[in-house]
């Protein structure tokens, strides 16, 4: 792994798409590595540390995962997959951003029935991440079409937008 990494949590196919395009385009003019993590809920407790939470995986997510990583070697930046099962999200966002040395998380937060929660949860998150000297990105203020726009000025890089966060 390099020396700056960006942990991309793997979420919904489409949001974990865009992050990890932003995630590359960052990582490459950071040369930053990419660590693409799959949180597994383990539906009870006893089943932490065993094998019976990743039996509840598709294989549509296996083929998912493996095409993430071909995303990221695509870019040219170094990739890393790691699977780890969790009881509660939150709390295991930061263990796993603790876990691969992460500068940068990119999570899409899960929307609450409460009101207000969702934005005090993603505050704690963030001071969270803050105290290990990491940045969180939720979102990614660029248009998907990157890739077809490379008149772009260096001012408005979508790389400098997200590292902006950072």
């Amino acid at each position: 792994m390099a020396a700056q990494t960006i942990m991309v949590v793997v979420e919904e196919r489409m949001w974990t798409a865009e992050a990890l395009h932003a995630a590359c385009v960052l990582a490459r003019e950071m040369q930053a590595g990419i660590a693409l993590v799959a949180l597994i809920p383990a539906q009870r407790l006893s089943w932490l540390g065993t094998d019976l939470p990743y039996r509840q995986l598709s294989s549509q997510f296996q083929c998912d995962l493996r095409d993430y990583t071909q995303i990221a070697e695509g870019y040219g930046v170094p990739v890393a997959l790691y699977e780890m099962q969790y009881s509660d999200f939150m709390p295991a966002i930061v263990e796993a951003a603790g876990a691969v040395g992460a500068q940068t998380v990119c999570v899409h937060l899960p929307p609450s029935l409460i009101p207000r929660w969702s934005a005090l949860q993603a505050r704690l998150l963030r001071r969270r991440l803050a105290q290990m000297g990491c940045a969180l990105v939720e979102q990614f203020p660029f248009p998907q079409d990157l890739a077809c726009r490379p008149d772009r000025s260096a001012s408005d890089s979508p790389a400098r937008s997200l590292a902006a966060h950072h």
